[in-house]
């Protein structure tokens, strides 16, 4: 194998296969048609001499070979991309921070970490980038994003608990004040990957209750419209027009749920005037909840 060129593009369609466990849901992490990927893995698959993956019905898992690979390239992407940034911020013209939110967040949170961040920036322009947790992990690592925060940090080693997220189940008016839950359980929840579907699946099997998945949508106003339609329960950070939250019975208790501040290396000293920011909005939704 002396000699040879990797193609980062062909990296990152393969870590991501890995990540997002298929082509199917790379491709849309990536933006890339499958078709794209699977030709990604074909020319990666032929450079190596050995193949990645072993098709299991219609998923796809890592051969012994396609583990080490794994493990190896995660590194020489990383360097890859770390080393981009670096030259590109380099060159004098740094560009706004990137900062990067799931979307849970962006009604209760956001004004007060802008206003934390742009204190600190001193003048620098600010954007917002709203997304699911793991393609924050992803597009910091590739430094799309100067800082994120996150529901599930995935593997990045230098993750930060920064506070707490209080989640609560959402339904319709009649939902949520009918006196029993209905069964079979009609679960409402994201597409996956997704932390927070996982922690709504957590929590009903701590409480007994099998649930039947009735909707799922990879977007915030795909959930909240399909509760507000009746087709069932979702556990959010907070509701919306036409959604009530559940206030007794087993689901009235509050699920609460880490959050976690993902920061390039040179954005270090940010991490504590978030985490302050991050209280103070948490704790004041908290204390306007109760009132």
């Amino acid at each position: 194998m002396t000699g040879v060129d990797l193609d980062p593009a062909h990296l990152r369609s393969f870590l991501a296969i890995v990540r997002f466990g298929g082509y199917h849901r790379a491709a849309d992490a990536l933006h890339l048609t499958q078709p794209a990927v699977s030709r990604h893995i074909r020319r990666l698959e032929e450079q190596l001499g050995e193949p990645l993956f072993a098709r299991r019905g219609r998923g796809v898992q890592l051969t012994l070979f396609g583990e080490r690979a794994a493990a190896e390239l995660a590194d020489v992407l990383g360097a890859h991309d770390r080393a981009v940034t670096r030259l590109e911020r380099g060159r004098g013209d740094a560009g706004p921070f990137v900062l990067g939110m799931i979307e849970n967040l962006v009604d209760p949170v956001l004004p007060d970490l802008l206003g934390v961040v742009r204190e600190q920036l001193a003048g620098r322009p600010v954007q917002l980038r709203v997304d699911r947790s793991l393609e924050l992990v992803e597009r910091l690592r590739r430094g799309e994003v100067d800082a994120a925060v996150v529901i599930d940090p995935g593997d990045t080693p230098s993750a930060l608990e920064i506070g707490r997220l209080t989640l609560r189940w959402w339904a319709t008016p009649a939902l949520a004040a009918a006196p029993a839950l209905l069964e079979p359980f009609p679960l409402v929840a994201y597409d996956p990957p997704c932390g927070l579907r996982d922690l709504a699946y957590a929590r009903l099997h701590e409480l007994g209750i099998e649930p039947t998945l009735t909707a799922e949508s990879a977007h915030l106003t795909g959930v909240q419209g399909a509760v507000r339609n009746g087709l069932g329960y979702a556990l959010l950070a907070a509701g919306a027009d036409g959604l009530r939250p559940v206030t007794h019975g087993p689901l009235a208790e509050k699920v609460a749920s880490t959050l976690w501040l993902l920061l390039a290396p040179e954005h270090r000293a940010l991490a504590q005037p978030l985490r302050a920011a991050l209280w103070q909005a948490t704790t004041r939704r908290t204390l306007s909840a109760a009132a």
